[in-house]
């Protein structure tokens, strides 16, 4: 019989699963919903009013409440030597969404998923490259399996279009690299910050290149197109300032063990909301590669977790005083 704060718990992990579940794959059929030819296929402008919201809103949730920021203090402290680090992650993360929200005029929500899935093993390759992550055969196994099942979805793809395929694979690079500097310059710098103090000073600096790539290749017709649909873009772009909230929450709030699940069953969603939604075609070749990926990330995510409790408890295990425990 479960106790009155363990019902809270599950209660808690529920409500914010399935709100951040909800959030994300809306926005994901969202994008794709506007980023049609009659409507508004202008990803750069669209992913300019993704930033240009989510500046807004940071700002403003900022002044209301201040206590969901706790390292802004340190971050306008070195407002300098951090925007040295976060302006060219800003250019990196703007071409990722630009990218991404490019490729739904060309290719099913589905077939991108399953594309994206292979983020893991490609931040693992870069992280051993630079010397973030050690290399080891039992980590590249379970990533093979990863790889297996991407190729089998991208092989079984009815309407495989090379142009959004490329443009998906820019994306994850780029993502992945942001990811990957983010990690290298903040830590090393000795800013490390929460996630919306970080989304807060991204967010601009995401916005400046794309403004500029927007104002030297403008075209009338991308008011023609805002002013025929402006509600639905700016609740677009509220949509996808809510999904920041709620990554933030729910890294906050919940284990790193209820995280990885909400995240396979978000995949899970997507993919299915993609073929009920838009009529995506899932061959039975994607399905076998989609339950393949989803077995290998609930693997690595296994073995992750238990890398960073042991990470925990070796650290618990250190003195507070005297020389630092010698790591193997």
């Amino acid at each position: 019989m479960l106790t009155v704060n363990e019902l809270k718990l599950v209660a808690e992990t529920i409500a914010i699963g399935g709100c951040y579940i909800l959030i994300s794959a809306s926005l994901i059929a969202f994008n794709k919903y506007l980023m049609n030819a009659e409507r508004f296929p202008y990803a750069k402008a669209m992913t300019a009013m993704h930033m240009m919201m989510t500046s807004c809103m940071s700002l403003l949730l900022y002044l209301c409440a201040p206590s969901l920021y706790p390292t802004m203090g340190k971050a306008r402290e070195n407002c300098r030597t951090l925007l040295t680090y976060i302006l060219p992650l800003g250019f990196l993360f703007a071409l990722a969404l630009y990218c991404s929200n490019r490729a739904y005029l060309y290719s099913s929500v589905a077939f991108l998923q399953f594309c994206k899935e292979g983020n893991v093993a490609l931040i693992f390759a870069m992280s051993c490259v630079v010397g973030l992550q050690v290399f080891s055969w039992h980590k590249v196994g379970i990533l093979a399996i990863v790889v297996t099942g991407c190729s089998l979805c991208a092989h079984g793809e009815v309407n495989f279009v090379w142009a959004g395929f490329l443009l998906q694979i820019t994306s994850q690079v780029a993502e992945c690299s942001k990811n990957l500097i983010g990690e290298i310059v903040m830590s090393g710098a000795g800013m490390k910050l929460d996630v919306l103090t970080f989304v807060l000073f991204q967010a601009p600096c995401s916005l400046l290149p794309l403004l500029v790539s927007l104002a030297l290749s403008w075209d009338f017709e991308i008011w023609l197109a805002f002013k025929a649909h402006w509600p639905l873009i700016l609740l677009n772009a509220l949509n996808a300032f809510a999904l920041n909230v709620l990554i933030a929450t729910t890294l906050k709030r919940l284990s790193a063990v209820a995280f990885v699940i909400i995240g396979i069953v978000k995949d899970s969603v997507i993919v299915a909301t993609s073929g009920f939604v838009f009529g995506d075609h899932i061959s039975a070749q994607q399905q076998v590669g989609f339950a393949v990926i989803m077995t290998g990330i609930a693997c690595w995510s296994h073995m992750k977790i238990k890398e960073q409790q042991e990470s925990d408890k070796l650290k618990e295990s250190q003195p507070l005083t005297g020389a630092p425990v010698a790591r193997v």
